[in-house]
């Protein structure tokens, strides 16, 4: 019984022992774009259109202001690449580098830009940020696909 109720305490924000992901974890995280977006690349800059919000207010306000049912937002090339690479293939760690290498910067500024870049973008929801698959997690899925079924 304490172990169950101590192990959900643990997680609760309000607890003391609260965990926080490690640093390891964070850079092992995958960053994946918003799919309700539409966007695309044009001279090396990634346009995306972001759809305006439904529901009573968004709906009255577009209304009196006609407003578009889309809004545009143009990255620039340092942004667009950060973009292509959260595909939910790459992971942070691989962002960081690509950064790093492409723009000349050191580990420390590569980090501070990107890890200050992917907070905005997974504040204003457009993308969504998977925690990387522990061992046993992945080895539990890999026996779920030979199987056809989970094992316990």
């Amino acid at each position: 019984m304490k172990g169950l109720i101590g192990k959900a305490w643990d997680y609760l924000p309000i607890s003391k022992g609260s965990k926080k992901p490690t640093r390891e974890q964070l850079l092992s995280a995958r960053p994946t774009r918003n799919e309700n977006l539409r966007w695309f690349k044009e001279d090396g800059e990634v346009n995306l259109f972001i759809p305006r919000r439904k529901g009573r207010f968004g709906d009255l306000a577009g209304r009196l202001f006609r407003l578009p049912d889309e809004k545009q937002l143009v990255l620039d090339r340092v942004g667009s690449g950060v973009w292509e690479l959260c595909d939910g293939v790459h992971n942070v760690k691989d962002i960081l580098l690509y950064v790093q290498q492409r723009h000349k910067l050191s580990r420390r500024e590569a980090e501070v830009s990107v890890s200050t870049y992917l907070k905005i973008l997974a504040e204003r929801a457009l993308i969504g940020i998977r925690a990387a698959e522990s061992k046993k997690a992945n080895e539990r899925s890999q026996k779920t696909r030979k199987t056809g079924s989970p094992t316990v």
